[in-house]
Parts: C-alpha cells; structure tokens; sequence
C-alpha cells in the first residue's frame, strides 16, 4: 500500500501532520449568478450590479432598469435564478430606449407612433420599442389630443389648408381618436379668408390669364383649400378691388 498522501477530504489532515496551517478548501462553482447591490439612480431608475459565474471565471456587471422592471422581476440581492440574467439585459435595454425616448420627446414633441419609428431607426428591436413606448404612455408624458392641436394650430398659422393639415397630422403618427380637438378647432377657422390672404402674400393680386388662375387654383390645392374656398377667397378679393 502507497505511503503517498491523498489530497482530497484529508488534505488539512495532511497539513496539520506537517505543523502548517489548516487550509480552507473553496467550493468552485461552474455557474450561478448573484446580485450584489441595488441602488436608485434617481427618482424612477435602479442600478442593478451583479456577479455572474461561470466555468471560464467569475464577471462583475452593472445594468440600469426602471424601477417597475425590478420590481416585475422581484430582484433582491443575494443568489438568483440564471433565467434572470436575459430578462435583466432585456429590461436594461428597454430602460435605455425609454430614455431615448424622453430625449426626443423633449427636444421636439411628437406622437407616439412617431417616437417609436424613431426608436426602430436609432436600432433598437420592436418589442423594446413597443415596452419602451408602453412607459411612456403610462407616465402620462405624450398627451397627443394636446400636441395634435398645437401643431393644427401652428399650420392654420402657416395659412395651411384644412386637408393639408389633417393629411400631415395623420402622417406625423396621430391617431383618430387624438383628432377629435383638431376636428373642433378647424370647424371654426375661417379657411376662405386664410385663402385669400394667401393669395395676396404669394400673388400680390389675382392673376388676369386664364392659365395663370389655373396654376394658382392648383397651388392653393396642394395647400390643402377645396375648390368652394379658392372660389370664395377669389370673389372676396374681386370685390375687395
């Protein structure tokens, strides 16, 4: 039978038989991961930071959610399941789409369909595009009705037609039902004056040839006024002269 010392449970046997100091023997662990801290960045964001081991080596990783996320995925610090990990970087980027989102927002304020095209062509997936957006709504943050009449009224200013201005309304991401307020206020725009008082800024007066009319008829369409409106604004300017 071999004299050699077996280095497995017996080890501290072995080194306590040589006068040296017992030696704890670590657990290697193939995999797992663990969530060391848990901290607010502001009034609606956490900071999640966390150790994840595997085979290769131990890594430390730091991801920032909105607060319902965590809450949603119940985080706590210590041991964790490792099905978390996909969810927490899934969740980390929806927190960055959101702000994003807030950024443009606030530089220049929109419907939420066009913000989420703006998600989609800055890169981020469709389905954090349609989380990211479902925050936004929740905090109340894109009132469309609002900003939809905002912008009608910006164009009425512009002396644009009431179709235009439905047509680029409903381009720019605003739904029906966020039309409502705009439908109300262009009922009670006088469109025949606007028209005529876009004739005299662009025109200075009514054309004589009958070719020249035709081509102002045509422009004041793709402005967005009816026929009925172009004939108005052109007889009050005929009386006005």
């Amino acid at each position: 039978m071999s004299n050699r010392p077996s280095f497995g449970r017996d080890i501290n046997d072995f080194l306590k038989s040589l006068g040296q100091t017992k030696c704890e023997v670590s657990e290697s662990r193939a995999s797992g991961v663990r969530i060391l801290t848990l901290s607010s960045s502001g009034s609606e964001r956490i900071t999640v930071r966390l150790s994840v081991f595997n085979p290769s080596g131990q890594e430390e990783l730091e991801f920032v959610l909105l607060r319902e996320h965590v809450e949603e995925l119940t985080l706590s610090v210590g041991e964790c399941d490792e099905s978390v990990l996909p969810e927490i970087e899934y969740y980390a980027e929806v927190a960055r789409a959101y702000s994003s989102a807030c950024s443009s927002f606030a530089y220049a304020q929109s419907s939420v369909r066009a913000l989420f095209n703006k998600l989609l062509q800055k890169g981020f997936p469709r389905d954090v595009c349609e989380d990211a957006m479902l925050c936004v709504r929740s905090r109340g943050f894109v009132n469309e009705d609002e900003i939809a009449l905002r912008r009608a009224q910006i164009m009425v200013d512009k002396r644009w037609g009431r179709s235009r201005i439905l047509m680029k309304l409903r381009e720019e991401g605003f739904e029906e039902d966020a039309l409502s307020s705009v439908l109300t206020y262009l009922s009670e725009v006088d469109f025949c004056s606007n028209c005529a008082a876009l004739i005299q800024k662009r025109f200075g007066a009514l054309p004589d040839g009958r070719h020249e009319r035709e081509l102002m008829h045509a422009s004041l369409s793709r402005m967005g006024y009816s026929g009925t409106e172009i004939k108005e604004a052109m007889r009050s300017l005929n009386t006005r002269n």
